[in-house]
């Protein structure tokens, strides 16, 4: 195995670590009442795992050498998720505030 592969597969392992907490969140929420904002954080978090998800086979794909595949459709995929994951938390910012001055105005 060449280095690169070593980092690629560390890399993975990362993520998958890194993966554990949001998609305990994700399991616990399940089960609190479902308000407005358990919801649009759920999703946040949904996609967060999503992001996470696909780096975690972008690395595995790279490390077999699949590296077309691997840079010419899931980092790119990737790079959707987490841009996906910046609007969907912008639109949930927004609409806190705007939730915030109107009833600041009541």
């Amino acid at each position: 195995m060449l280095p690169s592969q070593y980092y690629n597969i560390i890399d993975a392992i990362v993520y998958l670590i890194a993966v554990i907490i949001p998609a305990y969140f994700i399991l616990k929420s399940r089960n609190s009442i479902n308000n407005n904002d358990s919801t649009h954080l759920r999703k946040l978090t949904i996609i967060l795992v999503g992001f996470i998800l696909l780096q975690v086979l972008y690395h595995v794909i790279g490390t077999f050498g699949f590296r077309l595949l691997a840079k010419g459709f899931l980092e790119p995929l990737s790079m959707v998720a987490l841009l996906l994951f910046g609007v969907m938390y912008l639109i949930s910012t927004f609409k806190a505030k705007k939730q915030q001055q109107q009833e600041f105005n009541t």
